[in-house]
């Protein structure tokens, strides 16, 4: 009965995904981001995220690879991130999603604290969507590390990768950062296994805690690391 209520989530999740054109992700726990951007991910759609915490937002979109697109080494020094290479909300994760509400007090988890900050970060990600649609390149424009760059602009301006603000001194900073060719949520060996099995691949991993690391290769790369 599990398994079944679980495959018919999936299936309702895939075609609400199938028959959009994006895909704003507004949930409130870091875990069930995932199988929504690996989905993304792997049928190609422009997913933007929007996640909040105490006293600080985040807005950012994922990177859009076509089947053909591979993943590129990041070139240390580049000015600019090709929007095929960006990276998505778990590409600076050396640890698979996990539980991240237990035994954590309010403001340290991933939800709505203050009363402004939702509809700012909500807000942010519609216009950068109207950004990035009017791009040339749409969901493959490039985000720039120099924010004094136009190049790169689309007729309404910058078409950042991150807005990151914080509202205790009410700033924001535009980073990019390059996708983790080992993340647990877009890297090649997932969106292949998923693409391959689906279903199958998604049950063993919601029910094997430490499998997406290992399909991932984060295992192996912690194993091998040596942090003294």
């Amino acid at each position: 009965a599990v398994v079944s209520t679980q495959s018919t989530g999936i299936t309702q999740l895939e075609d609400l995904i199938d028959g959009a054109d994006v895909v704003f992700l507004l949930t409130d726990t870091r875990e069930s981001r995932w199988l929504p951007t690996l989905l993304c991910s792997a049928k190609c759609k422009l997913c933007i995220n929007s996640a909040l915490g105490f006293d600080t937002y985040l807005v950012m979109r994922h990177g859009v690879r076509e089947e053909g697109d591979s993943l590129e080494t990041p070139v240390i020094g580049a000015s600019t991130i090709s929007g095929s290479q960006l990276g998505c909300y778990f590409c600076n994760d050396v640890v698979a999603p996990g539980d991240s509400t237990k035994d954590r007090t309010l403001d340290q988890m991933c939800t709505v604290t203050r009363p402004g900050n939702a509809f700012v970060a909500s807000s942010l990600a519609v216009e950068l969507m109207v950004s990035i649609l009017q791009h040339p390149l749409q969901a493959r424009a490039p985000a720039t590390l120099d924010l004094n760059d136009e190049g790169q602009d689309s007729c309404l301006g910058r078409v950042p990768h991150q807005i990151r603000g914080f509202l205790s001194h009410f700033s924001a900073v535009q980073p990019a950062s390059h996708a983790f060719n080992k993340c647990t949520a877009c890297c090649p060996e997932v969106i292949s296994r998923y693409r391959d099995n689906k279903t199958e691949f998604l049950l063993e991993v919601f029910n094997t805690a430490d499998y997406l690391e290992k399909v991932s290769g984060l295992a192996d790369m912690l194993e091998n690391t040596d942090f003294g």
